[in-house]
């Protein structure tokens, strides 16, 4: 009975009024917003948050002076990525993606907090079209929502160019 008192008045011990409102326990602002719930979930078209546009001309990154990747449908460009950056419009935000995997000739992978997108070409021989661009496949995925779109195309790569130094 002595052992079960002690165990009783130790496991009370343990449970006490929480520390004061708005204590910092360490979490940083960044961290709470990327586990928050939004207030107002968005409504309308589903797949509206995995939805490619066309970027913008300052959007772009300078892909055409520097070389590098991009994929295009219906003769505008959706994605860019470049050594220095790759870059999407997806659900009418402007996106800068961190590559996951290598890309090249044959697709590549891309990925921020909540999208990811994968590239990957169509045919496997170059022969199709002129040299350096192939049919292409690009998956639209909000990691978040699970809203996935597809979209075929064009990946072309071209050599990067390096700055004369």
């Amino acid at each position: 009975m002595r052992g079960y008192a002690a165990f009783l008045v130790l496991s009370l011990a343990g449970c006490g009024e929480p520390g004061p409102v708005g204590e910092d326990r360490g979490v940083t602002a960044n961290q709470i917003a990327r586990l928050s719930t939004p207030e107002v979930e968005p409504t309308g078209d589903p797949l509206a948050s995995a939805k490619l546009q066309p970027l913008r001309r300052s959007d772009s990154i300078g892909a055409a002076a520097s070389g590098g990747c991009r994929f295009s449908a219906n003769q505008r460009i959706l994605l860019v990525s470049t050594a220095a950056a790759s870059v999407a419009r997806v659900g009418g935000q402007l996106r800068h993606f961190v590559s996951a995997a290598p890309i090249g000739g044959t697709g590549g992978f891309f990925e921020d907090r909540n999208v990811s997108i994968s590239v990957g070409r169509a045919e496997p021989s170059a022969a199709a079209g002129e040299a350096g661009r192939w049919p292409a496949r690009i998956t639209v995925t909000n990691r978040r929502t699970g809203a996935q779109t597809r979209l075929n195309g064009h990946w072309r790569c071209e050599p990067l160019v390096r700055e004369p130094q």
